[in-house]
C-alpha cells in the first residue's frame, strides 16, 4: 500500500513538473521591459502541437489591410557553437499593434491578454525563419520601447524567452538598456531596419540557442 502511494505521488509530481516546465518560462516575460510580466501566463499561447513538422519557416502574422508599417524580420537560429544552423526550432512571437495595444479589448498597452498579433514558425534545413508583420508601437502613455516578444524551443532545447526584438532609433531605448543587451551585428536584439523599394521595413536577427534550465533567460 505504501509503495503504491509513493509511486502515485511520484507520478503526480512528474506530471506537475512537466506542466510547470511549460508554464514557468512564461512567468519571466518582460523581464527586460517593465509593464509586461504580471499577466505573462495569460498572454497568447502557442499551439499545443509545436513539434508539428508542417509548421512553415516563413509566416505572415497580419493581413494586407492591417494598419501600420509593413515589417519583415528574418534570421538564422544557430546551435550553442554559434555556427551550426538548427532545423526544426520553434520560434513564437507576439506584439502590439500600430496603436500600442495587444488587443482591441485592452485598456492599456501593457495588458497582453488576448493578444491579437502572434505567430509560430519552425526553422528550415538552413536554420532560417522569417515573419511578416507590422512594426509595433510602444504602449500608449508609457516609455517602454516598441518591442516584439519571442521564445524558442526545439529538440533538446527547453522552451525559454529570449530578449525582446527592439528597433534602432527608438527614443525609449536608453544607454543602460544597450549595455545590458548582449550580441553585436546580426546577433543584436536591437534591429537596424532598412526600407526597400516596396516600402517594406526589413530587419535581421540571428539567434544562438542555449541549453538552459526552465528558469533561465535566453540571450539571442
Amino acid at each position: 500500500m505504501t509503495e503504491q502511494l509513493v509511486s502515485l505521488n511520484r507520478r503526480d509530481f512528474l506530471q506537475f513538473a512537466s506542466k510547470a516546465a511549460i508554464v514557468l518560462p512564461l512567468a519571466g516575460l518582460g523581464a527586460q521591459l517593465s509593464g509586461c510580466g504580471r499577466d505573462a501566463s495569460l498572454s497568447a499561447q502557442p499551439p499545443a502541437a509545436r513539434s508539428n513538422t508542417n509548421v512553415p519557416w516563413n509566416i505572415s502574422i497580419v493581413s494586407a489591410t492591417e494598419p501600420g508599417e509593413p515589417l519583415i524580420v528574418s534570421g538564422v537560429i544557430y546551435a550553442p557553437d554559434g555556427h551550426t544552423p538548427l532545423e526544426g526550432m520553434s520560434l513564437w512571437v507576439y506584439h502590439t499593434d500600430a496603436t500600442g495595444n495587444y488587443s482591441r479589448l485592452s485598456e492599456s498597452g501593457g495588458d497582453n491578454r488576448n493578444t491579437r498579433l502572434h505567430g509560430l514558425m519552425q526553422t528550415n534545413h538552413e536554420g532560417r525563419y522569417e515573419f511578416r508583420t507590422i512594426k509595433p508601437a510602444p504602449y500608449p502613455g508609457h516609455t517602454n520601447p516598441a518591442h516584439i516578444h519571442a521564445y524558442v524551443s526545439g529538440p533538446g532545447y527547453p522552451e525559454y524567452w529570449i530578449d525582446e526584438y527592439l528597433f534602432e532609433g527608438d527614443p525609449f531605448i536608453t544607454e543602460e538598456m544597450r549595455q545590458k543587451l548582449p550580441g553585436k551585428g546580426s546577433l543584436s536584439s536591437i534591429l537596424k531596419l532598412t526600407r526597400g523599394s516596396d516600402g517594406v521595413l526589413r530587419g535581421v536577427r540571428d539567434i544562438i540557442v542555449e541549453r538552459c534550465s526552465k528558469n533561465c533567460t535566453g540571450r539571442g
